[in-house]
């Protein structure tokens, strides 16, 4: 089995709003994370940690902005480095994802 890491980031990367302003709404990137929680199929593992770990990686970025007094994120600047330290570090998280873990370190497809 494998894992297209690149197109797993894209698929996630696009299911966020191009902009959030959490000068407007300081809840938005939760709300979101929320409601693709929602519409991800369970059975979707791959989906489902890829999102949480998006989710993550644009908490960061959020908290970035928040301090330099910037208002306005885009969850598609995103870089892959980010997600991938994030989904690295969920799946090392719990011995459940030990073989997705496997797979996602040997897996050689990668975004530069």
């Amino acid at each position: 089995m494998t894992v297209d890491k690149s197109a797993l980031f894209e698929a996630t990367k696009f299911l966020w709003p191009a902009t959030i302003d959490i000068s407007k709404d300081p809840d938005g990137p939760h709300d979101i994370y929320w409601a693709l929680e929602r519409i991800i199929p369970p059975d979707d593992d791959w989906q489902q940690i890829a999102i949480w770990s998006f989710h993550q990686a644009l908490n960061e970025m959020e908290k970035l902005a928040s301090a330099a007094g910037v208002s306005v994120i885009s969850p598609h600047a995103i870089p892959f480095a980010d997600f991938d330290r994030r989904m690295r570090s969920n799946l090392a998280g719990d011995e459940c994802w030990a073989i997705e873990l496997a797979i996602w370190e040997t897996d050689t497809e990668t975004k530069q």
